[in-house]
């Protein structure tokens, strides 16, 4: 008898590990299979020459740093979220920043009330200048109050040079009832 009970707690353990590994990324086409579906494209490429996985990769080239290119895409905030993990894979070749600090291949997460105002400060997952292979950039993003969708964006701000975007993840993190309005 013991030993049923064993196997039992142990098959309830794997399912729920497997179910914690199994959320659902909330972009949609993150891989860029479905070409630019569920993109805000503003003046990007897909690539087939250069990707992390899959056939395909956005590529962001960018020669006159006066101009800002990118993409976005708004989701509505699952109920009882606190945090998102916000992830993506990047690479860049020979990106040279506008004259500002924050100029370069941008990769941020906005949040959203419901009349579309921005709620609180942007955030930054990170800024990337010169040459980087293939790296994985991720973040755990708090969701202000208020907010009820976010945007995530991902652009050559300012900059000159190609960036590169592949398997672009959110994921939710649920919260503590007490912390989340």
């Amino acid at each position: 008898m013991k030993v049923y009970s064993s196997i039992a707690c142990m098959l309830l353990l794997l399912l729920a590990a497997g179910k914690v590994q199994a959320q659902k990324n909330l972009i949609t086409n993150g891989g860029f299979e479905d070409e630019m579906y569920g993109w805000n494209d503003g003046g990007v490429k897909l690539t087939p020459w250069d990707v992390k996985t899959g056939k395909n990769s956005c590529a962001i080239i960018a020669t006159n740093a006066a101009n800002w290119l990118g993409i976005d895409q708004l989701v509505v905030i699952p109920k009882k979220v606190g945090k998102l993990e916000v992830s993506a894979w990047l690479k860049t070749i020979n990106v040279v920043k506008g004259k500002d600090d924050w100029n370069g291949a941008v990769f941020s997460v906005e949040f959203l009330d419901k009349a579309d105002k921005k709620v609180g400060e942007g955030i930054n997952i990170v800024t990337l200048t010169g040459d980087h292979s293939w790296e994985l950039a991720s973040k755990e993003a708090l969701i202000p109050a208020g907010a009820v969708r976010f945007k995530l964006l991902m652009a050559m701000g300012y900059a000159t040079g190609t960036f590169l975007i592949d398997d672009v993840a959110v994921k939710a993190i649920m919260s503590d009832p007490v912390t989340k309005n």
